[in-house]
């Protein structure tokens, strides 16, 4: 059977500055990948180059000394041109097919196949387990891999993209992510989520309802939500604690509060089971209620993010969200209460929006106090309603990929925007964290001495980014007076 070796693209450089407080996480797409190609009989390594500390001399060496007749590339859209680099060595050390998945591939397959086919023989476009089983059967077996769903390649010099493959409904059929193939203890999340040394990411659902403006996420796992029953996520974290010694989870899912009955299921689940873990979570504004969250920290979750975007409801209705900002201070009000740490997500940029809407979402931020803000620069992702108003007339190779980073360090879109969106980012930061009564919620919030010294090198990573968006805007106000 054929030899299979799965790779993520190098990522962390392209966050400037802020990259010493960016975590180190395992992939868990080519996780499951890689797990359910060997549950069906291939043999296959994994690789996550910035936890193992890999250099490019050091992946060549691993292509070298593995011969692998498949090399599968996970991506998004910063980090592509990494993967192309990635491609390039493979193509260059060892005689294989080299195979691209996730977002970037999914978003814009067509421009990627006819541009890099010399990079990429084939790009998997939506999920992949399935359609990474089935290609490589085709490649076995010599057989014209067009049957195949869910694929792009090149082929009697053209382009050649196969129907959409639909999504897995049967989530409990896949086996846990490969976790054993890299040293868990090589991984660790953003500094402001670690509390614990012994923290995992765990993914209990794919796909998402909601339709924002600037996300991306539906493109690889679709509008339709999907779920693992209680009992597999609740078998999975089992096995973290057990086999790990997991004390915090981080559970990755785009909302994992929308089912409230398999929520309910799971946190139940956790208090008899005793599983004593620290969880944080994302949810949307309109998924919790004050029960709801007395529930959760019940069961462990201390830590809960909300993408609350905009104080204005003109935006708001622009990006696509159903709910108004008094719901969404009536859902932080309730976490507070409950004294669980509390995180609010804004986004600058969106089509037309103000500088006065901007700075009331900053004071809104303030009332509302959360623990943390993260006030971040739209990046409108390939895709997206948001890249179709500020893109729809760049040749797509006249992107810059690399600068499209969700925490980014400028703006992809001041050129299309009359915002300087460096300088109200830094303003925003300066507004909301320089008081001490902040500084004291948060320090209030601060459990472990591992959390406080992750608090303390990710705010000296917020401040150096802020340096740069400071110094950076103040010599665009020179060249400008010049």
């Amino acid at each position: 059977m054929l030899n299979v070796l799965l790779i993520s693209a190098p990522y962390v450089d392209l966050y400037g500055p802020i990259k010493s407080a960016a975590g180190r996480y395992f992939p868990l797409g080519l996780g499951y990948i890689a797990s359910f190609l060997k549950k069906n009989g291939y043999s296959v390594s994994l690789y996550e180059p910035e936890a193992q500390k890999l250099n490019i001399e050091e992946i060549s060496k691993i292509f070298a000394e593995k011969k692998p007749d498949i090399v599968g590339i996970g991506s998004a859209t910063p980090n592509f041109y990494n993967a192309v680099e990635l491609a390039k060595l493979a193509k260059k050390t060892c005689n294989c097919k080299v195979i691209l998945g996730g977002i970037h591939a999914s978003a814009i397959p067509e421009f990627i196949i006819e541009k890099y086919h010399t990079c990429f023989d084939y790009l998997v476009v939506g999920e992949g387990e399935y359609t990474m089983l089935e290609l490589l059967k085709c490649l076995e077996n010599k057989q014209m891999p067009d049957s195949v769903p869910g694929l792009c390649f090149w082929h009697e010099n053209k382009v050649n993209l196969t129907p959409c493959r639909p999504f897995i409904m049967d989530l409990d059929s896949l086996p846990y992510p490969a976790r054993d193939m890299i040293p868990q203890e090589l991984f660790y999340p953003n500094l402001h989520n670690a509390r614990y040394s012994k923290c995992f990411t765990i993914l209990t659902s794919r796909g998402c309802p909601f339709n924002c403006s600037f996300c991306a996420s539906g493109l690889t796992l679709g509008k339709k939500y999907r779920v693992n029953s209680a009992e597999y996520v609740l078998g999975e974290m089992s096995m973290l604690k057990e086999q790990y010694g997991a004390r915090q989870l981080l559970i990755t899912d785009d909302t994992f509060t929308i089912n409230k009955n398999r929520l309910l299921e799971i946190c139940e689940g956790m208090i008899k089971k005793k599983l004593n873990l620290e969880w944080f979570c994302f949810s949307q504004i309109t998924a919790v209620d004050e029960e709801t969250l007395k529930l959760m920290k019940r069961a462990g979750c201390y830590n809960i993010g909300f993408g609350i975007e905009s104080a204005s409801p003109r935006i708001l209705k622009i990006m696509g969200k159903p709910y108004s900002p008094q719901q969404c201070k009536t859902v932080i009000d309730a976490a507070n209460r409950l004294g669980m740490k509390t995180q609010a997500f804004f986004v600058f940029g969106e089509p037309e929006e103000t500088i006065e809407e901007i700075n009331s979402t900053v004071n809104f931020a303030i009332d509302i106090n959360p623990t943390l803000s993260f006030f971040n620069m739209l990046v409108p992702y390939p895709g997206t309603k948001d890249f179709q108003y500020f893109f729809k007339d760049i040749p797509l190779d006249q992107i810059d990929w690399k600068n499209f980073v969700a925490i980014g360090t400028k703006s992809v879109i001041n050129k299309n925007s009359n915002l300087d969106l460096e300088k109200i980012v830094f303003n925003a930061n300066l507004k909301f964290y320089m008081r001490p009564r902040q500084l004291l919620h948060i320090i209030s919030k601060i459990k472990t001495f591992h959390e406080l010294y992750s608090y303390i090198k990710g705010g000296l990573g917020l401040l150096a980014q802020m340096i740069t968006w400071k110094t950076e805007t103040r010599q665009t106000d020179e060249n400008t007076l010049n």
